[in-house]
């Protein structure tokens, strides 16, 4: 007796009837979850919290913040002031290489203007239609089938797998630079405090990536002095050589440490029952 049962025009039906219902499941549940988790352990605005959840689905990204010991970071952000001073010899070199500037400007406008999370939605629900599609043309014993189906699940699968990457090219504005770079600006988009640009003095990051179960967690740490807490004529000094321990512009050194969590949904797995539906309900054999 054959493990593997023969094919029949039920069987057909049911194929193609339980792929369109897992692929139907799969658009109505959420297709990414992150869960973020930072505090402050160094300066004053520890040891303030901050948890966030975010769920991913085909169209929306639902977040939602909570923050914990806030009154700590509130007198944080209340006090500080940073105020950098105007520089002629800075305006004069800005007006000389306006051009360049302007063409910067253009390319990180165009940069921002990519959405990867989009285009990674969009690519997985035309992979999931073309993955259905592809069930209903087997019935008509169409050449090549195999192939056909491997191709396409193993796109709907990539499809999946850039999703968490997608996320992150948009917290990070997609930067094309070096990996350090890229770095960087991971742990400088998680670190809460909007602060000014430049604000930010002998910054240091870093992450260090880890696999889960169910997806990928990134372990982030961001710190530096904060110029805001510092007086405005101790702004050179304080870029020039980081404060003594004893030095009163010590107390403007912050550290942020974090936690990115990046999980699939947990319906995603229901995906891996469709190769099981095609091993129970085979395709018509072709005529030779």
């Amino acid at each position: 007796m054959a493990l593997r049962p023969s094919h029949s025009r039920v069987g057909d039906g049911l194929r193609v009837t339980g792929t369109v219902l897992i692929a139907i499941h799969l658009v109505l549940s959420a297709w990414l979850v992150i869960q973020f988790e930072g505090q402050y352990t160094e300066g004053q605005p520890a040891p303030t919290k901050i948890k966030a959840l975010v769920a991913i689905d085909k169209e929306q990204t639902l977040i939602d913040v909570e923050m914990e010991n806030s009154t700590s970071f509130l007198l944080y952000m209340l006090f500080r002031d940073y105020d950098e001073p105007a520089n002629s010899s800075q305006q004069t070199s800005d007006d000389s290489s306006s051009d360049d500037s302007k063409k910067s400007s253009s390319k990180a406008e165009q940069k921002d203007d990519v959405e990867w999370l989009k285009i990674g939605r969009q690519a997985t629900l035309v992979s999931l239609v073309l993955l259905c599609l592809s069930e209903c043309l087997l019935i008509a014993g169409i050449p090549f089938r195999a192939t056909l189906r491997a191709v396409l699940m193993f796109g709907v699968v990539a499809c999946f797998l850039f999703l968490p990457a997608a996320y992150v090219m948009d917290l990070t504005g997609g930067d094309d630079g070096d990996d350090g770079d890229e770095k960087d600006s991971i742990a400088g988009e998680t670190f809460v405090a909007q602060t000014e640009q430049g604000a930010m003095a002998h910054e240091k990051s870093s992450v260090e990536s880890s696999l889960l179960m169910t997806g990928i967690r990134l372990e982030l740490m961001f710190s530096g002095y904060d110029l805001g807490l510092v007086e405005p004529s101790n702004y050179s000094a304080v870029r020039s050589e980081p404060p003594g321990e004893n030095d009163t512009d010590a107390r403007s050194y912050v550290e942020f440490n974090s936690k990115l969590d990046l999980k699939f949904g947990k319906n995603l797995p229901s995906l891996f029952f469709i190769p099981l539906l095609w091993f129970l309900f085979p395709a018509k054999p072709r005529d030779k």
